[in-house]
This record gives structure tokens, C-alpha cells and sequence, in this order.
């Protein structure tokens, strides 16, 4: 299983009540337009484009194309002055989609003849602030990107700004799977179920003991060799004279892997150190392998039975191409950088080149002795973003997203077994940031994804309905 490609529907919007002083030909010109600008974005992923609305008939029908598509966000482009309705009528009856408006200038100077046929031909930012309008009087959260349309740095906030609005928008009707809960008194990692549906749209999924049981009886040799055959092209494999316990660790990726196929989930949440795992009747194994070949293949899963920060890492992920799921374990106070570390888990997107990374049978490297799989690998130096997911009282929503940007830095020096890494947040010191990330309400794992991701992070707050806290 991997992450389908995210899916935008783009519709474009003109005013045919000044035809007859524009050239001839110009509503396809217009059109036109409106398809260079849904080519703009389509590094998002999946791209459609439902056409020029010249009136609300027109809105409508693209509203109904709207809902079967049922894209993750939906992209206004009014080509130039458009009225409000024709725009507003395509995602008035879509109201979980997020949406963004982009006023594409074609131009960015006005020269001494500038006259009315360039005033009408230019009035992107016209129509942009109708729709606008409407959508701020129906409560509506949307996005405004302003500027022209071929330029390369424009271009990106667009695909940028837009991305963050489908990560949101497959969000609120994600599927998160759960396989067993925290472990004991870890409250902070849990999640009232319905809080959670009722705020966002995410449905949580109860696999039970007997499902996932089943699951892992039917993995047969061959799901196991693929899976090990994908560690290989990641990573140095070692068995340290094990090879059965590699081979469980396989086992278990392989089961989960079907497991979240068969569910469609987007992330999950396991825990290996009770009857789901290390303690399980036929086929006992650490979760490490598993949850490292499900993150890398763009559907995360945290461990510990961690629901929230599943759900951070997904966003994460999402948005930056890789999930690590860790704790800030310790700050070094003369080089001030945090130093972070988990109990195995890993993601290949967050190799550097060439990828250093091995997966190797534990012994007692995840804090317990245990069978199963490890990894330890290198993260690639460069911007980096903590994200964190929680319920929080008094919050907009009930929930915040916390993000707390800076840098990785070299690999460290320690003797750890598992992945470290150095991590230098933009608020110094560390015995600063890390008080104002713990005020924030984040719990005591998190997410690190490669990037400067706060700005996308706060536009996904807001599409969700959520608030959003910057360290």
C-alpha cells in the first residue's frame, strides 16, 4: 500500500458583461487561462480541471462534478472579475472541501495604455476578493495566493499553499487504524474517538487481536521475502545470527501493510509491546521493521499505541516526504541542540545520499529484550520541522497542531544502537523552545519531517478548523 497521489479540482471563473469591447475569441483565451493555471500546480499530484464558469448554471454543474470527484481541495482561479455566485455555486454545496484562490496576474506592470479592455482583462484581483467575500460570509476557511501566474517563485506558494489545503482535506475524511492501546498511563497519546470525528473528520479504527491475528497467519514466504526485499534497497539487513527474528519483524510489516490496505487507512497507531506484538501467541515481534516499511511508503504509524502523533505524522509526511517519530530526549547544552531518538522505529525518506541506514535483529537496543527488527539510519542535515498533535482545552476546534522549525544537524556521537539525531530549533535556547513546545500542550513524542514547514502547517490548522501554536 502507498499514499494516493493528492487530488485537486481546479475551476476557473469570467464575466461575460464585458464581451463586447474585448477581442474576439477572448472567452477561450480566458479558458485557456484557467488551464495554465491548473498545469501550475500539478506537482500537488492529481490535477482536473472543471472548466470556465460564466455563470451560476455553470457553478453548479462544476458543484455536482465537485462531489463525485470529491477532491481534496478545490482551487478557484477567476481569470478575471468574476461574479460572486458563479464561483461561490461550485463549493457551497461542498463545504468539508478546503479551497484556495489564486489571482493570477498575467501582467505585472501597467503601462502609460492601460486602458479599459486591460482593466477588464487584469481584474484577477476583482474577482478573487468576491468570492472571497463570500466565502468569509458563509464561515468558509479558504487561502488567497496573489500574483502572476508564470512566475517561478509564485508558482511554488501556489503548490505550496494548495497542498497544504489537500492534506487537509484528506484529513477530514482520513481513516487512522489503532492495534492495541498505549501502553499503561500513557493518557497522553490517546484520543477520544468521537472529539476527534466531530472536530476534524477522522474516523478512528479498532483493529482487533483476532483480525490482526488472522492477518499475520496469512503472510505467506513471498510477502515476507518482499518485504525484505525492500529493507535491502534501503538498508544494510543483518540478521546477527538471527534470521528468524528478522523474518517475524517481516511478517509483522507484511501483515500490517495488508492490514491498512484492507481498512484504507491514511496512518495508525500499534502497540508492539502487548498481545499485538513482542507478547503475541504465534508470531511475537517489535513493531519497529513494520512501522518503518508502512512510514516509508507514505502511510505512517506511530508506535505505543500513539494516536496523535499518528495524526502528526501524517501531516508531517505529507508535507515534507518523510516521518520520525521521536522524542526530544535531552538538550546538549554547549553545542544547544536537542538530541532526539526513539526505540527502533525509522523512514527510509529521511535517508541521506547514499542512504545510510541498518535494520538489524534487536537484542535489548528498543529498551526491553525482544525479537524482531531495529533500525538505526542517518538523517540528512538541512531545515526541519518538530510537529506535534494534540487535544487541548479551550482550543479552536478542541485540538492544536504545534510546530517548531529549525535545522538537523550532524549525526551524533553516541552510542545508541537506534536512529539520533541533532535537531537545533530557530528558538534558542533549547531550554527555551523546549519549555515553549511543552506549553503548547505537545505530548511526549513527535514527529520531525524535513523542511521548513510551519507556514504550511498553520494553513492546515486553519482548513481544519484548529489551532495552531508556533514555537
Amino acid at each position: 500500500m502507498t499514499a494516493a497521489p493528492l487530488h485537486v479540482a481546479v475551476v476557473a471563473g469570467y464575466m461575460p458583461f464585458f464581451d463586447e469591447i474585448m477581442p474576439p475569441g477572448y472567452p477561450r483565451d480566458r479558458d485557456d487561462y484557467g488551464r495554465a493555471a491548473a498545469a501550475a500546480v500539478g506537482a500537488v499530484g492529481r490535477v482536473s480541471y472543471l472548466g470556465l464558469m460564466a455563470d451560476k448554471a455553470g457553478g453548479r454543474a462544476a458543484g455536482d462534478r465537485i462531489a463525485a470527484l470529491a477532491p481534496d481541495a478545490v482551487l478557484l482561479v477567476p481569470t478575471m472579475a468574476t461574479p460572486a455566485t458563479y464561483l461561490w455555486s461550485a463549493v457551497a454545496p461542498n463545504p468539508g472541501v478546503p479551497v484556495v484562490v489564486w489571482a493570477a496576474h498575467e501582467t505585472g506592470t501597467v503601462s502609460a495604455d492601460y486602458d479599459m479592455v486591460d482593466l477588464c482583462r487584469h481584474s484577477q484581483n476583482v474577482g478573487a476578493l468576491m468570492v472571497g467575500n463570500m466565502l468569509s460570509r458563509h464561515g468558509r476557511p479558504f487561502s488567497v495566493v496573489a500574483g502572476e501566474r508564470d512566475d517561478p517563485a509564485v508558482r511554488a506558494e501556489v503548490v505550496g499553499t494548495v497542498g497544504a489545503a489537500a492534506v487537509a482535506g484528506r484529513l477530514k475524511t482520513a481513516r487512522i487504524g489503532r492495534l492495541g492501546g498505549p501502553l499503561d498511563g500513557y493518557a497522553n497519546v490517546d484520543v477520544d474517538p468521537e472529539a476527534l470525528r466531530a472536530a476534524i473528520g477522522i474516523e478512528i479504527v479498532d483493529v482487533s487481536l483476532e483480525e490482526w491475528s488472522g492477518a499475520l497467519a496469512a503472510v505467506g514466504a513471498d510477502d515476507i521475502e518482499r518485504v525484505l526485499a525492500a529493507v535491502r534497497r534501503h538498508a544494510r539487513l543483518d540478521d546477527r545470527g538471527r534470521p528468524a527474528s528478522v523474518a517475524a519483524a517481516a511478517r509483522m510489516a507484511a501483515a500490517l501493510e495488508a492490514t491498512a490496505d484492507r481498512h484504507g487507512l491514511a496512518a495508525g497507531a500499534i502497540n508492539c509491546r502487548g498481545a499485538f506484538g513482542v507478547e503475541g501467541a504465534e508470531h511475537p515481534s517489535l513493531a519497529c521493521l513494520a512501522v518503518t516499511h508502512l512510514t516509508s511508503r507514505g502511510v505512517p504509524f506511530a508506535c505505543t499505541g500513539d494516536l496523535v502523533t499518528a495524526i502528526a505524522m501524517a501531516i508531517g509526511r505529507a508535507l515534507g516526504g518523510a516521518a520520525f517519530y521521536c522524542e526530544l530526549d535531552a538538550i546538549d547544552t554547549g553545542r544547544d541542540a536537542f538530541l532526539l531518538s526513539n526505540t527502533g522505529e525509522g523512514d527510509y525518506g529521511w535517508a541521506g545520499e547514499p542512504p545510510d541506514c541498518h535494520v538489524f535483529a534487536t537484542g535489548a537496543d528498543s529498551g526491553r529484550r525482544a525479537e524482531g527488527c531495529s533500525v538505526c539510519q542517518t538523517l540528512r542535515p538541512g531545515p526541519a520541522t518538530m510537529v506535534g498533535f494534540s487535544p487541548r482545552a479551550g482550543a479552536r476546534g478542541g485540538f492544536t497542531l504545534i510546530a517548531m522549525e529549525g535545522e538537523t544537524l550532524e549525526r551524533p556521537d553516541v552510542a545508541l544502537s537506534v536512529t539520533s539525531a541533532w535537531f537545533r530549533s530557530d528558538r534558542r535556547p533549547m531550554r527555551q523552545a523546549f519549555a515553549a513546545w511543552a506549553e503548547a500542550g505537545a505530548t511526549h513524542h513527535g514527529c520531525l519531517s524535513p523542511g521548513r514547514l510551519g507556514d504550511r502547517l498553520a494553513l492546515v490548522a486553519r482548513h481544519l478548523g484548529i489551532d495552531f501554536a508556533r514555537i
